[in-house]
């Protein structure tokens, strides 16, 4: 991961950007996600903490370990949107 962190997802429209950020060296992203609903946005591997940085929410912290990042969506019925944050 660079040290200026990842940005898995960019604001659109308004939108605030979520940034990935390690310490050098503890972080490996592989930005290519893909599943059969279109929801995967990439992959990351951390052997210490990983902080998701978003401008409204703070920071969300991951422990060491293996993650699939994903979008979001919402059901309604047989009906599904991605969120838009």
């Amino acid at each position: 991961m660079p040290p200026e962190g990842v940005e898995p997802l960019r604001g659109t429209a308004g939108g605030h950007s979520h940034t990935l950020v390690a310490a050098p060296g503890t972080c490996r992203w592989t930005g290519m996600g893909t599943d059969t609903n279109g929801l995967t946005l990439g992959a990351f591997e951390a052997t210490a903490p990983v902080y998701l940085l978003h401008a409204e929410h703070g920071a969300t912290s991951c422990a060491p370990g293996k993650y699939a990042v994903r979008r979001q969506r919402e059901v309604e019925g047989r009906r599904a949107r991605l969120v838009a944050d």
